[in-house]
């Protein structure tokens, strides 16, 4: 007679939140979104409610360090564009067939992997003066874009390996060179696998750029460090200088989320949020403020030839400018602008084509002219998840 077998009955969901299978727990997307939630709110609601309850000396501290906070973005800017360049050639060095290239790419990733950031940092300013004197700010941009570059030449190096060998093979057999093979098939395909370590990357150099204060930059963190120094209020200055760190690093971990999954295509079915559509913003806003930097530099240049020129004022409208240009441009041509096609947005209008230069305006005057954040707030009213400005000027965002 035969014995009666029972399967083993599966286990259900985690009373916690957690899938469990046959592999170790994986916290799911909402717990890791709730975490998320916890922190942001609670750095918010410290800093708010310390500077209203004890304005001294929070809202000092607030108001010194936030000059500190544009210095520490400038820097982390920079000098993550010239990383992304070395770490591309990096990268294409560690691929190459030349073996000349190959070893010379490889000695630049393993010596400076193997070297800690302040260690060149201090080398790069002060020893390095003994034969070539660099300047606080060109010394800090040089050792964030020599450290970071080598990192970022291995994820460069990981992303173009993770393509296939055979669109190698296909490209050359329909007649390209090794180099168009690779500016035309594999380096746009490496490009999904790419952004989302690289976003990561720009998130720790956020914070390593608080070691740039020992170069005598004003930074954030040598704000802090010289109210705190004048005024003996160490607790509280670090304390809110290690808060407005945690909330900046949250916001651009959402904005890497969302990344990795527009450049996956994941959920594509699924309705677009307004945390979605805010991450595009902020990649939008780093761009623009990336532009703003080389434009700062000419007003500058401009100021040492005429006389009493206003830096500032010249330099607001020519961003308010160049901002709509930006804006428009992408919008009619492309349908997203570089921020939305990160976090894998797309603008269409009606018929599913790209908005006319009539729609863009309206839709860009409906965003200026009521109230900032109105419209956007009225998705989570709405029943269809519909943004006002996309009601009223005939075009939506969906997903790329």
């Amino acid at each position: 007679m035969k014995s009666e077998s029972h399967p083993h009955p599966r286990p259900g969901p985690h009373p916690h939140g957690w899938q469990q299978d046959d592999s170790a727990l994986i916290p799911r997307e909402r717990s890791l979104q709730i975490a998320w939630w916890i922190a942001i709110v609670a750095a918010v609601v410290f800093i708010i409610g310390a500077a209203i309850i004890k304005p001294v000396p929070y809202r000092e501290i607030i108001g010194f360090i936030g000059d500190g906070l544009v210095v520490t973005f400038q820097v982390t800017i920079v000098s993550m564009t010239f990383a992304l360049i070395l770490g591309l050639i990096a990268g294409l060095g560690r691929t190459a067939t030349n073996s000349f290239f190959n070893i010379l790419a490889s000695l630049y990733v393993e010596v400076i992997r193997g070297i800690p950031l302040l260690a060149q940092l201090f080398w790069i300013y002060y020893a390095m003066s003994k034969y070539i004197k660099l300047g606080p700010q060109v010394s800090a941009v040089l050792g964030l874009t020599i450290c970071y570059g080598a990192y970022i030449g291995e994820t460069f190096r990981g992303g173009i390996q993770s393509i296939p060998k055979g669109q190698m093979e296909a490209a050359r057999a329909l007649g390209l060179t090794r180099g168009q093979a690779m500016r035309y098939v594999i380096i746009p395909q490496a490009v999904r696998v790419i952004l989302p370590p690289v976003g990561n990357e720009f998130i720790a150099m956020l914070k390593d750029s608080s070691l740039v204060s020992v170069l005598a930059i004003s930074d954030m963190l040598r704000r802090g460090r010289e109210y705190a120094s004048r005024t003996f209020a160490y607790f509280e200055t670090y304390t809110l200088v290690a808060l407005v760190y945690l909330l900046v690093t949250l916001i651009f971990s959402r904005v890497v989320f969302y990344i990795e999954h527009g450049m996956s295509r994941q959920d594509k079915d699924k309705p677009v949020t307004l945390m979605h559509r805010l991450a595009g913003v902020v990649v939008d806003l780093v761009v623009l403020d990336f532009i703003g930097l080389i434009v700062y530099a000419l007003i500058q240049s401009l100021a040492l030839v005429v006389a009493e020129l206003p830096v500032y004022t010249v330099l607001l409208s020519a961003m308010l400018v160049l901002g709509l240009i930006y804006l428009l441009f992408f919008w009619t041509r492309m349908g997203r602008t570089p921020g939305m096609m990160a976090v894998g947005l797309r603008l269409f209008g009606e018929r599913d084509t790209h908005p006319t230069l009539g729609q863009a305006l309206k839709r860009l005057l409906f965003l200026i002219l009521p109230l900032p954040g109105l419209s956007l707030l009225w998705m989570q009213w709405s029943p269809t998840g519909e943004a006002l400005h996309d009601r009223f000027t005939h075009t939506r965002v969906g997903r790329d």
